[in-house]
C-alpha cells in the first residue's frame, strides 16, 4: 500500500523549513553544516570562475577581436 511520503518525487525524510523547529538538535546542526557547505561551495565556484575569466581576458598573446578588425591602408606602390 502507498502511504504518506512514499511518492518517489517527494523526499519526506529531508529537513525543510516546515519541520526545522521540530527536528532534534543534532539534525539541525547537520542541516546548518550542510547549508553552510553549499554556500561555501557555490561561492568558491563563482570566485574561481571570476578569477579564470579575468586571467583569460588579461593574458598577453591572445588574439583579440579588435586586433583582427584593424586593417592597414595599403598605399599605392607607385606614388607619383
Amino acid at each position: 500500500m502507498i502511504e504518506d511520503g512514499d511518492d518517489a518525487g517527494h523526499c519526506s525524510s529531508g529537513l525543510s523549513a516546515k519541520n526545522y523547529r521540530g527536528a532534534t538538535a543534532e539534525d539541525r546542526a547537520i542541516y546548518r553544516k550542510w547549508m553552510l557547505g553549499m554556500v561555501v561551495f557555490y561561492s568558491m565556484l563563482l570566485l574561481i570562475s571570476g578569477v579564470v575569466a579575468v586571467v583569460i581576458d588579461t593574458s598577453p598573446g591572445l588574439t583579440r577581436l579588435t586586433t583582427l578588425s584593424i586593417h592597414s591602408t595599403a598605399g599605392s606602390p607607385r606614388s607619383n
